[in-house]
């Protein structure tokens, strides 16, 4: 039984998410894609409309989506209905806490393009949780710093159009050192590195030390 939680939600949460942001995140769903082997169990933390594992649900012998938003776990559980997905479940829950799954109970724990938009305290205790529950780890989130002033100021401009609190949360993440700094706190060992995004995006395929 999953521990009680506040539900949070986003103006751009749900359809507006689906038809607007996940067509622009292919080039991504497609580089976790090659990443994972047939047959894997993979959980989703962050998992926005559920759009990566609904993606992959042909390969993986199971998929667990976790959500804090109310609104995307509804649209993510009547997509994974229109496209006859079975293997895949979502969950209301607080990435921080899933205390209600077993230890190394996935082959890999995923996490795209979220934990920059979380508070600062919960981003830690994320990768913590993702360290407890994965065999590996998958994060894909913004390169730090960006790779040119240029590149950098369309990244800002994106996230500042997704609300001033997700992009106080941004600016933390990148002043904090982005993802690099919360892999070596967290205690993960990286296995492989890619750049994305036309090169605004990194991924990391990690492992516990």
């Amino acid at each position: 039984m999953t521990t009680k939680i506040q539900a949070r939600n986003h103006f751009y949460d749900g359809w507006t998410y689906r038809v607007f942001i996940d067509p622009s995140l292919g080039g991504i769903r497609r580089r976790i894609a090659k990443i994972i082997p047939e047959g894997s169990s993979v959980i989703d933390l962050g998992c926005g409309t559920g759009d990566q594992l609904l993606f992959i649900a042909d390969k993986i012998s199971r998929g667990v989506c976790v959500e804090l938003s109310e609104t995307m776990v509804k649209t993510g559980r009547r997509e994974a209905a229109a496209r006859g997905v079975d293997n895949c479940e979502f969950q209301l829950s607080d990435a921080t806490n899933l205390d209600h799954l077993e230890d190394q109970s996935f082959d890999f724990a995923l996490s795209s393009m979220v934990i920059h938009e979380m508070p600062e305290e919960k981003r830690l205790p994320t990768l913590r949780e993702m360290k407890r529950l994965g065999k590996q780890i998958i994060l894909v989130d913004w390169i730090n710093p960006q790779p040119s002033s240029r590149k950098a100021l369309g990244t800002h401009f994106v996230e500042f159009l997704a609300g001033r609190e997700h992009y106080s949360g941004f600016r933390s993440f990148m002043k904090a050192g982005g993802m690099p700094t919360l892999i070596e706190e967290a205690g993960l060992e990286v296995l492989e590195t890619q750049i994305t995004g036309k090169g605004t995006i990194q991924l990391w395929l990690c492992k516990s030390w």
